[in-house]
């Protein structure tokens, strides 16, 4: 089973300096291969705490470091990173040393998983990261791709596509799925591909992968809330941490990135009075050190091994009190 190679290990592990017998948390834990590595820095008394929605994830990465023969305790937890407040304090623990989230597709969900999320197989468009989730009425279609082409509204269509994808023809795109689904639902990836080829202009179709690529990434945005789960987060992630604790992000699109750069510089910036005014008045201190200037991006080697890490962006946040 392949899982997602991990993108810029050997940065993450010199920004995050894991230490033997430290707490660290990996909340996209999908198959350990940044956990693999985390934990065997922080052994032998150390506590590793992984999470992911998929199952098959967490039980890749327990293979993996049984393996291994880690000796540092590991625990793992199927949720959502954007609990991870709850789920720190389930493992017993208030503060941690260090937390990385990597909200970048695993080679799995790709390749392996059945789900739709790639337009180079045909598979149902589900798109969903936990294949356990159900709606919370048990009568209601669960919110898949499929669910979302076939319910929602053009302008609705539009809006996702114009905001997660940026592609030039979200317009004709979303026009071209309404017109598609009078005739019948939107089931397959191959389908979905179909409608956006057709709906770009002639000229443009030899490059339908393009538009394919960025469509089906502003569904599977939409299908599992990521914009909406960052924000929750991060304010909770940057709580968690001990002092001189470290949170570190990879992201893979420019609104993620967006996020973290903002809420980093948030959290990092001291007196915010106003420009005129002679002394402090708010009495405001830093709170936090951006040790990342600009993101870090994977270096040349690594995108000749893994091409997939062209769009991985890392930033890294050192708490100071």
């Amino acid at each position: 089973m392949s899982f997602h190679i991990p993108v810029l290990l050997k940065e993450t592990l010199e920004y995050l300096q894991p230490q033997p017998g430290q707490i660290i948390v990996d909340g996209t834990l999908g198959g350990g291969g940044h956990s693999l590595s985390l934990a065997k820095a922080i052994q032998p008394n150390g506590t590793l705490i992984g999470i992911d929605l998929d199952p098959a994830a967490i039980e890749e990465a327990q293979k993996n470091v049984d393996s291994e023969k880690i000796s540092s305790k590991t625990i793992f937890v199927k949720g959502n990173y954007k609990h991870i407040k709850d789920i720190i304090n389930g493992a017993g623990f208030e503060k941690v040393n260090a937390i990385l989230i990597d909200i970048g597709i695993s080679s799995y969900d790709l390749e392996g998983s059945h789900r739709g999320f790639t337009f180079q197989k045909n598979e149902p468009l589900d798109m969903r990261f936990d294949p356990e989730a159900v709606p919370h009425n048990k009568d209601k279609e669960p919110f898949t791709a499929k669910f979302i082409l076939n319910h929602y509204q053009e302008h609705e269509l539009k809006q996702i596509f114009d905001d997660y994808s940026e592609d030039k023809f979200s317009s004709r795109i979303a026009r071209g799925v309404i017109t598609t689904r009078q005739e019948g639902e939107i089931e397959t990836t191959e389908q979905l591909f179909e409608i956006i080829k057709k709906s770009l202009p002639a000229k443009f179709r030899f490059k339908a992968g393009d538009s394919a690529r960025r469509i089906f990434q502003a569904l599977r945005i939409e299908v599992n809330h990521e914009l909406e789960n960052l924000q929750a987060f991060l304010p909770d992630a940057f709580e968690s941490l001990l002092p001189n604790g470290r949170l570190a992000v990879i992201s893979f699109h420019s609104l993620e990135d967006r996020i973290v750069k903002r809420f980093f510089l948030e959290k990092a910036i001291g007196c915010t009075c106003p420009p005129e005014f002679p002394i402090c008045q708010c009495g405001k201190e830093p709170q936090a050190k951006v040790l990342t200037k600009k993101p870090i991006i994977a270096s040349e080697a690594e995108l000749k091994d893994n091409s997939r890490s062209g769009s991985a962006k890392l930033r890294v946040l050192q708490k100071l009190i």
